[in-house]
């Protein structure tokens, strides 16, 4: 079987991940070489990037590390990778992708080729008008930094058996702990946990390890549907919704995750609620573009939601 790696280190590939870079223009990382300064001798470093990941003398540079305003409150802890470090993660992705498309369900939506925020939404909106109006809005608390590192290393594992490709994942996972782990029995040490919002690859481990929930899920029954870590079940009857809520909450402990008591709860399009910056309410759904308030009763628009969307969120 051909190796991973080859396909990953292709110059082809590399090349495109380098012009996805470089189109995005984010700011410098903690090297302080900025895209524009990467890109003068971008094929030189391609070079030597191929060389180190083969060589297994790669290491990812420190990561800068912020914070933005949340849209419900608070805060985010955010992380900028330098430009080196995001065009590897960007040639590993584009690999795995491909990879993990042919395992992901259905049900999930977020940070995957082809699928949209739009596509959640109508999903949504197919689900209600078959008479699942109860809903089970479920919040998965401090997701991406209670990822636990042994599981997600399982759960790549079940995939990915090049060892560079599993070193590099292993990297970065190190490189994103910044300090989280989780506390255990004395004599043991503790276990090291989270992924960094704002890393290339991030996404990708989110939809891995968050699989196992859309599986367990779907095994027991429930009707759920996810955007990377938002998360809900649509129902028949109000007991449905509480069953989802029970299930949710023993499928998360084997995880090592939990729901966040005060944004969890169980409602339906009669009372009205809001999912990924879309409000829904008995036969309409409605969101934000522009500072106008745009709401659209009956069927999914494709055409208007393309060209609007709700503000907050990227497809």
């Amino acid at each position: 079987m051909e190796r991973l790696i080859k396909h990953i280190l292709d110059w082809n590939n590399l090349v495109a991940a380098w012009n996805r870079v470089e189109k995005a223009k984010g700011a410098a990382g903690s090297d302080g070489v900025s895209v524009r300064r990467w890109g003068r001798t971008w094929e030189e470093r391609l070079v030597e990037l191929r060389r180190a990941v083969m060589a297994n003398t790669y290491v990812p540079a420190p990561l800068e590390r912020f914070t933005v305003p949340k849209r419900s409150g608070g805060v985010r802890h955010m992380t900028n990778l330098t430009v080196t470090d995001k065009v590897l993660q960007r040639a590993v992705l584009n690999v795995l992708d491909d990879m993990f498309e042919a395992i992901f369900l259905d049900s999930s939506f977020g940070y995957r080729p082809g699928r949209s925020l739009g596509d959640a939404v109508k999903t949504i909106i197919k689900h209600r008008d078959v008479a699942l109006e109860w809903v089970f809005d479920a919040d998965v608390d401090d997701c991406f930094d209670s990822l636990d590192h042994g599981l997600m290393r399982r759960f790549v594992r079940e995939a990915v058996a090049d060892p560079i490709v599993l070193r590099l994942i292993d990297l970065w996972l190190e490189q994103g702990l910044g300090g989280a782990r989780d506390s255990g029995p004395e004599d043991d040490p503790p276990a090291p946990k989270g992924i960094p919002l704002g890393a290339v690859i991030s996404p990708l481990l989110c939809n891995v390890y968050l699989h196992r929930l859309d599986e367990a899920m779907f095994e027991l029954g429930h009707t759920a549907l996810r955007y990377a870590d938002d998360w809900i079940a649509l129902c028949e009857t109000e007991d449905d919704a509480y069953r989802a809520w029970d299930d949710a909450v023993l499928v998360l402990e084997g995880l090592k995750l939990r729901l966040e008591p005060s944004k969890t709860r169980v409602t339906s399009f009669d009372q009205g609620f809001e999912y990924l910056g879309v409000t829904f309410y008995r036969d309409t759904y409605s969101y934000h573009w522009q500072s106008k308030r745009i709401e659209v009763q009956g069927p999914f628009d494709d055409w208007l939601f393309s060209q609007t969307g709700p503000e907050g969120y990227k497809d």
